[in-house]
């Protein structure tokens, strides 16, 4: 076993708190890697302005994920012990969440973290300055938990497909084996905050339309977090830095183009693994934005998995009868 995907299977089964801890122990020592032996020796040949680019954003994007941790981790500890006498399932899975984050998700992130910078720096781009990075450790709000789950996994997403995508394209050996490394681990992130995702709303500590909620949010065309930078209007932050928000896509230095982030295949690849995210998670199939929308919108009436299914399957047959 790999990652525990089915953790209230598990623990309904037998299992306790420390089995599932060992297994994610055991996963995380299989997969652990070396930032230095990754670089041992290794120099850039053939970096390009798009290397360059993604570069820059990527060593930025990394510096959130330890606040995010650091959030994790507490909240999760602190809302088990509350619903432990009224949940002691949903509490398991609380402390089961809290322990990966604060052991391997931070752990791994700073390999990200340091592998991007070093990277950037052999690339001649200037290091990110000290209150650069100090912005980029503000507080990570607190939230509803598997909405923070969904998010981070769609977080995860963004990260994964833009990584591959800058592996792809890169002429640089060293670019190409940096990006794939990290977004190897990307993938598997986005798979543990949906499998505490599931879990959450499985052992009853949320209902099933906080995720869909946070999903809905995600991609919603007029104004989802995945827009970013290019949103009309931003949403207002305190004191946490949200990378997407900071994308360049115009003529500045480092900046990416929008066929790598807000169209085309990429961004269409995230959209449809946004949809397996929903349907790993909740077991609701979505196909698009207007299937998630009348998911979403069913779920504030519902909290029936079956009645919700209904209602998209019946929206879907409307759309199509109409468009006919």
């Amino acid at each position: 076993m790999l990652i525990m995907t089915d953790i209230v299977g598990e623990l309904r089964a037998g299992a306790t708190i420390t089995d599932v801890l060992r297994v994610q122990q055991s996963y995380h020592e299989q997969r652990r890697w070396s930032s230095d032996e990754l670089f041992d020796g290794r120099r850039l040949t053939r970096p390009g302005e798009s290397d360059k680019a993604a570069l820059w954003h990527a060593a930025r994007a990394e510096l959130t994920t330890q606040p995010a941790g650091i959030r994790l981790a507490v909240d999760g500890v602190r809302l088990a012990h509350e619903i432990r006498e009224s949940n002691p399932l949903g509490s398991d899975v609380l402390h089961v969440a809290a322990a990966w984050s604060a052991r391997y998700w931070l752990e791994e992130e700073a390999h990200h973290e340091v592998s991007f910078g070093r990277l950037m720096e052999m690339a001649g781009i200037d290091p990110i300055e000290t209150e650069e990075v100090v912005e980029h450790r503000g507080a990570f709000p607190t939230d509803n938990y598997a909405r923070v789950c969904i998010l981070q996994a769609c977080v995860e997403i963004e990260a994964c497909v833009s990584y591959q995508h800058a592996a792809r394209t890169s002429g640089d050996e060293l670019v190409h084996d940096v990006f794939h490394t990290i977004m190897k681990d990307e993938v598997q992130h986005r798979q543990y905050f949906a499998a505490f995702a599931k879990a959450l709303v499985e052992s009853g500590v949320y209902p099933v339309k906080d995720v869909l909620s946070m999903a809905y949010t995600w991609i919603r065309p007029d104004g989802g977090e995945t827009y970013g930078s290019t949103r009309e209007a931003q949403t207002e932050r305190q004191g946490f830095v949200n990378w997407w928000e900071r994308i360049r896509t115009d003529e500045d230095d480092f900046a990416l183009g929008d066929d790598a982030l807000h169209e085309g295949s990429v961004h269409a690849r995230k959209l449809s693994s946004v949809f397996a995210l929903v349907r790993e998670v909740t077991g609701i199939e979505t196909r698009s934005y207007e299937d998630l929308k009348r998911a979403y919108f069913a779920s504030l009436r519902t909290n029936d998995v079956d009645r919700i299914r209904s209602a998209v399957r019946r929206g879907a047959g409307t759309a199509a009868a109409l468009a006919r």
